[in-house]
């Protein structure tokens, strides 16, 4: 063989050791690494070295004359070697190993040499001295470890969520809509179910939300809370329902926004009786819940406003019904408002409200008072029956009150003659006009004046989460919840809705304003009260 392979070989053993030349495999790469030129005869080399040792031969029995003979004869003939190649291929291991220099250490002795005591291991650059690499190796395989569970992990955690997530179903945005579908008020239900269906013909007609279309699907709402929570837990397992719709008020108001806030899934409520406080969680806002109508508070103020600076009218009085929560709310709140808005009442008198019920007292006491403007709050009352005493007991001037529709007027008869009246929806104005034509022409059948107001309210509620998932950044109730929290200057049907996140209810939503010149009411305008805070 070349000079050039027994310098590396003799290179190698200076390094390694001896005991290189019983590892032909290592050998075999270094060889490689070191004389590329000569690869035939390295092959030859550790090709050699691997028979030898298979066969018994080890650096210790030293390569004498007669192993020699021995291997040289084995070579040829097992493997193929010539003569010459045979011979070159142990001549060079004899040259390289060496009388000397024949010897390997056994494994007891290369272990004890190699126990690590303080001062027996070379100093390694980059502050890691005295310490076995193989250690790092252990930690950064250990936290490698760390790292792959916890990504397995994440990932496991990513999919049970996607799993766990709503999704549109198909082409469909759906909506569930819980309302009493039996008993004493079910027809005004479906009429609000279908206001809400006329909304999302209309939406889908257009082409949908972002490819999407519209489904709203009525479902009903037990009379009994427990009955109603566990109807709407039932429905609400349907993950491809993405948001819920309701026009109950009261206790129903206060139970479905928790199951809302749990669930994840927001809740826009249509009713326009709702109190202040109806739908809060302490002094907060439940976060998924939502209504698009004004709480009693907001028509408190409107009342006041327009009595105190709309009909310029310092003196009021009031006449409210006790026995009635809203009533009561509204009472309370206005009186409040009236003196904000600088005015004084001179009369605050409780009494019944419902039919049969005796008012002349009470009227006589007001009409001594000298009120300008009596304010009679709250609609589920018998109010032509507190007009009618109003005017045979001599109080002749302005009386402002709510919830006037265009039936609650008899031909010739008087009674409401020069009052005032303000609605959260007027059947009336004009806009609202048009949308009833609209659910005339696809139901064949008009929409009952008293349903009206729950009616709308429910037909802008579709328009207003049509607007809200078109503007969501996914189908999450997160952010469907954001964009119903960011909504400004919204154009419904029966005003401009902003959202107050303090409330998420209306800020400053306009009312419409109806005056009885005789006893049929005209439409006047939409009025908002001035942004103040009480």
């Amino acid at each position: 063989m070349s000079e050039g392979i027994k310098k590396v070989l003799e290179k190698l053993t200076e390094d390694y050791g001896l005991c290189i030349l019983e590892d032909p495999d290592r050998l075999s790469q270094f060889l490689e690494a070191r004389n590329p030129s000569e690869s035939a005869a390295n092959f030859r080399l550790t090709f050699a070295l691997r028979y030898m040792i298979k066969s018994g031969w080890t650096l210790n029995s030293r390569l004498s004359a007669k192993n020699e003979m021995y291997f040289r004869t084995k070579l040829s003939e097992n493997l193929g070697f010539s003569p010459g190649d045979a011979e070159d291929v142990l001549r060079t291991l004899k040259q390289v190993i060496g009388e000397e220099r024949a010897e390997c250490k056994g494994e007891d002795q290369t272990a004890e040499d190699l126990v690590a005591r303080p001062g027996n291991l070379r100093r390694i650059s980059g502050g890691i001295s005295n310490k076995p690499r193989t250690m790092w190796i252990r930690k950064k395989s250990f936290y490698n470890g760390i790292v792959l569970i916890a990504a397995l992990l994440a990932i496991v955690v990513l999919f049970f969520q996607i799993g766990s997530q709503r999704n549109p179903v198909g082409d469909e945005f759906r909506i569930a809509f819980f309302a009493p579908m039996k008993g004493s008020i079910a027809q005004s239900s479906h009429n609000q179910l279908r206001a809400a269906q006329l909304a999302v013909e209309q939406i889908n007609k257009q082409g949908g939300i972002r490819g999407y279309r519209i489904k709203i699907v009525g479902y009903d709402l037990p009379q009994r809370a427990a009955e109603a929570e566990e109807s709407v837990r039932k429905v609400m397992k349907d993950k491809s329902i993405l948001v819920m719709m309701t026009p109950s008020s009261g206790e129903k108001a206060s139970l479905l926004p928790g199951i809302a806030d749990e669930i994840s899934v927001p809740l826009v409520i249509t009713a326009s009786d709702l109190t202040y406080g109806a739908v809060l969680k302490g002094e907060k806002p439940y976060l998924y819940s939502f209504r698009i109508a004004n709480d009693t508070d907001a028509r408190a103020k409107m009342l006041a406003y327009f009595a105190v600076q709309g009909l310029s009218s310092k003196e009021t009085a009031f006449l409210y019904d006790s026995g009635d929560e809203t009533s009561l709310k509204l009472h309370e709140s206005a009186l409040r408002w009236v003196k904000i808005f600088g005015g004084m009442v001179t009369a605050d008198i409780s009494m019944p409200m419902k039919e049969n019920s005796d008012h002349r007292a009470a009227m006589e006491a007001i009409a001594k008072s000298g009120a300008e403007v009596l304010i009679v709050p709250g609609k589920e009352i018998d109010i032509r029956s507190v007009f009618r005493s109003a005017r045979e007991a001599g109080y002749s001037k302005t009386i402002l009150s709510e919830g006037y529709t265009e039936n609650m007027s008899f031909g010739s008869d008087r009674t409401f003659a020069g009052s005032w009246w303000i609605n959260e929806v007027s059947d009336l104005d004009p806009q609202i006009r048009s949308v009833m034509k609209d659910y005339r022409t696809l139901y064949n059948e008009n929409l009952p004046p008293s349903d009206v107001e729950e009616a709308i309210l429910a037909y802008d509620g579709v328009r207003w989460i049509a607007n809200a998932l078109y503007n969501a950044s996914g189908y999450r109730g997160e952010a469907i919840r954001h964009a119903l929290l960011s909504t400004r200057n919204f154009p419904a049907a029966h005003a401009t809705v902003t959202v107050d996140p303090r409330t998420h209810g209306p800020l400053n939503k306009a009312m419409a304003v109806i005056y009885c010149p005789n006893e049929k009411g005209i439409f006047q305008r939409r009025i908002r009260t001035k942004n103040i805070d009480q």
